[in-house]
């Protein structure tokens, strides 16, 4: 009988150390996720649907799904929550966990809004997943919510910015209403984004809306892309409006630049700086670079594009190609001309060409 409990026990034991392997292998790879995912079908829910809406996921999601909890989120004197319900993905070397679908609920557990996700099934070594992350948004006026969509996929290119997708949601009328369709954006959240519980906006706008900032890529650069909240009507616009003028020389917006960790010049070089953004203000001056020079990213000038999108579209698949039927997009214009205005050991001017910009070190992709 000790020799029989002997055995019972260390079947039990190994059994716990599996378990606790499992987890943990899990748990490191959902950190190492990015913190959003492209919803590929989006749908505000009625009063009617919320009456029919289904059990939170914890208790309705199928025995092969599991169910994460974000939140509460105060909002507007209201806390909501997010509920997310996940599938497992397995791969041949690869393991993570899919989000398939996403619910907005208020205090009382009514469905405020709902968005689904296609799973895909895993082929050979590729695992495609996705995922959604959500933070307050708290603003000088008001505040609201600010959902992240991202996808993930094993083995991928490495990539400077991916693309992500963001959607605010705030109280109008009393109801937790989305501000438009979700955003796509190659860059998305600055620093203080996740896991911080709280996202900041930038500065107020009168008294009825904020600005929020999001990052872009532009090739070279990260630039910092501002966006008007009005709280009142729902709805989001760019904060700089960008026209171009007759002669070109404007065209685009002025947008601040997020420093760079490091640049990587070879060693000794030099680059050409305009005195303005136009080839036509004057001749370059040549300015050496060293490799300890001190390089500081100041502005970049180039044309930007804005779309608003369309938030009632009906569930889609998540086809490659358009990840998010309806969805609005912002950031810089394919193949527009990029102006950067640099300081170089306490020199400034403009540069603009690719082979000034790989001469200075600056980030590419690949």
């Amino acid at each position: 009988m000790r020799s029989l409990r002997f055995a019972a026990i260390g079947l039990l034991l190994l059994g716990a150390s599996l378990f606790g392997w499992r987890a943990f292998r899990t748990r490191l790879h959902r950190q190492m996720m990015p913190s959003a995912a492209p919803p590929s079908a989006t749908r505000p829910v009625s009063s009617q649907a919320q009456a029919q809406s289904l059990q939170a996921p914890s208790t309705a999601a199928p025995k092969s799904e599991s169910a994460n909890h974000l939140g509460p989120f105060s909002i507007a004197g209201r806390d909501y929550t997010v509920e997310l319900q996940t599938r497992k993905v397995i791969g041949s070397d690869e393991e993570a966990n899919t989000v398939v679908a996403m619910e907005i609920r208020d205090s009382t557990g009514a469905v405020q809004y709902r968005r689904t996700f296609p799973y895909i099934e895993p082929k050979d070594e590729f695992v495609d997943s996705w995922s959604v992350s959500a933070v307050l948004l708290s603003g000088t006026n008001r505040t609201g919510l600010l959902v992240s969509y991202d996808s993930y996929s094993e083995p991928s290119a490495p990539e400077e910015e991916p693309v992500v997708w963001l959607q605010i949601f705030g109280v109008v009328g009393g109801e937790l209403v989305p501000f438009g369709a979700p955003l796509e954006v190659q860059g998305g959240l600055l620093a203080d984004g996740p896991p911080s519980p709280v996202y900041k906006t930038a500065s107020p706008a009168g008294t009825l809306a904020d600005v929020v900032e999001f990052k872009a890529w532009t090739g070279h650069c990260r630039l910092v892309f501002p966006i008007r909240v009005d709280w009142a009507q729902g709805k989001l616009t760019p904060a700089q409006l960008c026209l171009k003028t007759a002669d070109g020389l404007s065209a685009g917006c002025q947008y601040k630049v997020i420093p760079e960790d490091s640049l990587s010049n070879s060693g000794l070089t030099f680059v050409r700086l305009w005195p303005n953004p136009d080839e036509k203000s004057g001749l370059p001056a040549k300015t050496v670079v060293k490799k300890d020079s001190k390089v500081d990213l100041l502005t970049a000038l180039v044309e930007t594009h804005w779309s608003d999108g369309s938030d009632s579209n009906p569930i889609t698949l998540g086809e490659p190609q358009n990840p998010i039927a309806g969805a609005g997009s912002f950031g810089v214009t394919q193949n527009s001309d990029l102006w950067m205005k640099v300081r170089i050991d306490g020199k400034e001017g403009w540069m603009h060409s690719e082979e000034d910009f790989q001469a200075l070190g600056l980030p590419e992709d690949e």
